[in-house]
């Protein structure tokens, strides 16, 4: 394959010697096909807010969540003694609190990440003093992911921390922490069933090597690429009658996008409809006047570029980090030598 130069070149050559014959030349076509840059549609375009590329993975944001529970519906034994001073009664409950993966993310494989559950106590008295626990589990609904027990103290108005590292491996949609207060009871103070414990879960950015997001309607940019047209001059431009831009697509997404392909040069921009299928390997043409292609040959800063949906029929496909649609670009002219 020529390079653009070394093309450019010999069609000069074979324009200037067309021009130069001593007697009448007769008039050919001649079909040159020049290769210019590849650009590319990158994973980053099919994610929803909330995740990003960073490096080798993606960076998956979960919001902050939490949950409280009063005392009268943990401790069901304490209705009645409800403004007594008195021991407080055993009990065992339960707070559960969930948030869900950022929106149009139904799964992901987590290689690290974190949640710093805080636990503010509204009690007026410590539920675990005298041997008792706090069991914080974090889950998807299925899978356990970590856990933290908490003894000691838990004095009135303080908030206890603790981190818990998300174990690797497949996560979904949704991130449960469950809270098991467990409290010996004969703490004496008045009871109060008003009075609350208060669950926070903060996620740090979970790191993915994949997610599983839905793309139907995704709004994608094709990564803009300078054709690099400069140095055609008018001797060759003069000469097209008709030409396109032929495209060979690989697509890793197994989704098919309706697309501008544009064309932006100083002054102006030509837009073509471009259709990508769903398969691994694609063509498409983009076919111009020689009108056309005289606008932008011979300019500097000409760029491929363009907009695009996803079919609404795309459903959820699973991406990984780096992934692109690469699409490779070529000039396919016919010009007019000789006359």
């Amino acid at each position: 394959m020529k390079s653009l130069p070394a093309a450019v070149a010999l069609l000069g050559l074979a324009a200037l010697t067309g021009c130069d014959a001593p007697t009448e030349a007769p008039i050919l076509e001649q079909r040159w096909v020049l290769p210019v840059e590849s650009t590319t549609i990158s994973v980053d375009e099919l994610l929803p807010t909330g995740v990003t590329v960073s490096g080798n993975s993606f960076r998956v944001n979960v919001d902050p969540f939490n949950a409280s529970a009063a005392l009268q519906d943990l401790c069901s034994a304490c209705a009645a003694l409800q403004g007594l001073t008195a021991p407080a009664p055993a009990f065992k409950g339960t707070i559960t609190a969930s948030q869900s993966l950022p929106a149009d993310v139904s799964a992901a494989t987590v290689t690290s990440g974190s949640v710093t559950i805080a636990i503010t106590n509204n009690f007026n008295f410590d539920p675990i003093a005298g041997g008792g626990t706090v069991t914080v589990s974090l889950t998807d609904g299925q899978r356990p992911l970590g856990e933290a027990v908490i003894s000691g103290t838990m004095a009135p108005g303080t908030t206890v921390t603790r981190t818990l590292t998300v174990a690797p491996g497949a996560i979904g949609k949704t991130v449960v922490a469950t809270t098991v207060v467990d409290s010996p009871g004969g703490q004496l103070t008045t009871i109060d069933g008003a009075r609350t414990l208060v669950v926070t879960a903060t996620p740090a950015p979970i790191a993915a090597t994949s997610a599983s997001v839905n793309v139907a309607n995704r709004s994608v940019t094709i990564d803009p690429v300078d054709l690099d047209v400069e140095d055609i001059e008018d001797s060759i431009s003069d000469r097209i009658e008709n030409g396109s831009i032929l495209l060979e697509i690989t697509n890793p997404f197994g989704v098919s996008l309706n697309a501008s392909a544009d064309i932006a040069y100083p002054g102006g921009t030509l837009s073509k409809p471009l259709s990508i299928s769903s398969g691994a390997m694609s063509t498409a043409t983009l076919s111009y006047t020689g009108d056309e292609f005289r606008s932008f040959l011979g300019r500097s800063g000409v760029l491929l570029t363009g907009t695009g949906t996803v079919s609404p029929s795309a459903g959820t496909i699973t991406v990984t980090p780096g992934q692109r649609a690469v699409i490779k670009a070529k000039l396919d002219i016919t010009l007019q030598i000789g006359g």
